[in-house]
């Protein structure tokens, strides 16, 4: 019996490949903080981290990431104690953001366009001036995925709308520091 069921279970017809798997990594097209006063953004441009893809029948699949970044800002310079030089404070967070896609694959063989949504979770580390360490989410994108034998790349352009926001110093004496709401990137994953 037990031979009969293992051999049912090798004549099922499965796709070429069901899981890929890889890393993807880009640049945010604007900075993650809004400053004012004080306050002033601290650029980091990359965004990197592992991405798994189920592929569904029909072209469609559910793709999770892992993605890490670094957000931060920096405050005016002011005297060091007992030198009277000015310092610098900046402020950085690792910020790491957990997208979940559904994505539609477009028919075609090399070269094939797709699109996808869902949802995002991102957790900040404690930096000064932090309100609330973790939002949510939802995200959108666009891209082409190039077919290779080895390889699967897919240069996207995604916008993604935070819930929250991190930090929340509102005006006052002309200072403000907020997370940004709006997110566009620039991403290329690469899959095996």
């Amino acid at each position: 019996m037990k031979r009969i069921l293992f051999t049912l279970l090798l004549s099922i017809p499965l796709p070429a490949q069901v899981i890929n798997w890889g890393v993807k990594g880009g640049i945010p097209l604007n900075d993650a903080v809004e400053a004012a006063g004080a306050f002033k953004p601290v650029q980091h441009r990359w965004t990197f981290g592992p991405v798994i893809e189920f592929n569904l029948p029909a072209g469609l699949g559910l793709e999770a990431e892992a993605l890490y970044r670094r957000v931060g800002y920096q405050t005016e310079p002011a005297a060091a104690p007992g030198t009277g030089r000015p310092v610098n404070s900046i402020f950085n967070s690792n910020a790491w953001s957990f997208p979940i896609l559904a994505k539609y694959k477009f028919p075609g063989d090399l070269a094939r366009l797709y699109v996808s949504g869902g949802f995002v979770f991102r957790t900040l580390s404690d930096v000064p001036n932090l309100w609330d360490s973790s939002t949510k989410g939802w995200v959108l994108g666009a891209g082409i995925r190039y077919n290779t034998k080895l390889i699967k790349i897919s240069p996207e352009l995604r916008y993604t709308r935070w819930g929250t926001d991190h930090f929340q110093v509102n005006a006052s004496h002309g200072n403000s520091l907020n997370s940004k709401l709006n997110q566009v990137e620039f991403l290329v994953g690469i899959t095996f």
